[in-house]
């Protein structure tokens, strides 16, 4: 975008310097003549210096012109590809927000016709699968997304991770761990949804500035 703002600024810099020159021949033209009459031949010399000024802008403004359109495409495609890169991400963090949460929800509706440990498989498998697909996108796309976005799926993983252990391995009536057990639970949830929230906001944040850059273009 650097190189866009430089282009427009020696556009501006063009017209001023036409002007200056055009304004630089009249006041040495006056100099030189004083009170006498132009002639036809320092008229002429004066209109043709001033046509090849004109000319000379005219070609390096039409050639920054197509600099800038050769920039606006670029960034247009750019901006596209990376908003499906995004777009992506941010449906497989709702996915592994959602299964992570949905391992020990405070209020849980069961099948009647499965038991516990099969119960648990299921979400668990599900968990996996929404972390092994977030992973996936996450480092085959990581060029084409920023630093602080990437760092911000991590700490969600890390969470989902830490979630799914304690699930697996804990059992909540094993000693006299049961609120524990379930104040864990509900520390994990708010956790892992707080870590989600900031990831998708950095992601809204990266989408509003190619917006903004966009329009200002």
């Amino acid at each position: 975008m650097d190189k866009i703002l430089i282009s427009l600024q020696i556009l501006s810099l063009l017209g001023i310097g036409c002007i200056f020159l055009f304004r630089k021949y009249l006041f040495s033209y006056s100099s030189q003549k004083g009170k006498n009459l132009a002639t036809k031949e320092d008229v002429g010399e004066i209109t043709s210096k001033i046509e090849n000024v004109k000319l000379d802008y005219a070609q390096q403004l039409e050639s920054t012109r197509a600099e800038l359109s050769s920039q606006l495409n670029t960034h247009g495609f750019r901006y596209e590809k990376e908003y499906e890169v995004l777009s992506d991400l941010t449906g497989h963090l709702v996915d592994v927000r959602n299964a992570s949460v949905n391992l020990r929800p405070m209020l849980d509706f069961v099948d009647p016709t499965k038991d516990k440990d099969e119960i648990k498989k299921e979400r668990l498998q599900k968990l996996f699968e929404a972390r092994r697909d977030l992973y996936f996108v996450r480092e085959k796309k990581r060029p084409f997304y920023t630093d602080d976005i990437y760092q911000a799926i991590l700490e969600v993983d890390k969470v989902a991770n830490a979630e799914s252990i304690e699930y697996e391995y804990k059992d909540p009536f094993e000693g006299k761990n049961f609120k524990d057990y379930w104040d864990a639970a509900q520390e994990n949830q708010d956790e892992i949804t707080n870590k989600a929230n900031v990831a998708m906001e950095k992601i809204r944040e990266r989408v509003n500035k190619w917006e903004a850059l966009a329009g200002g273009l």
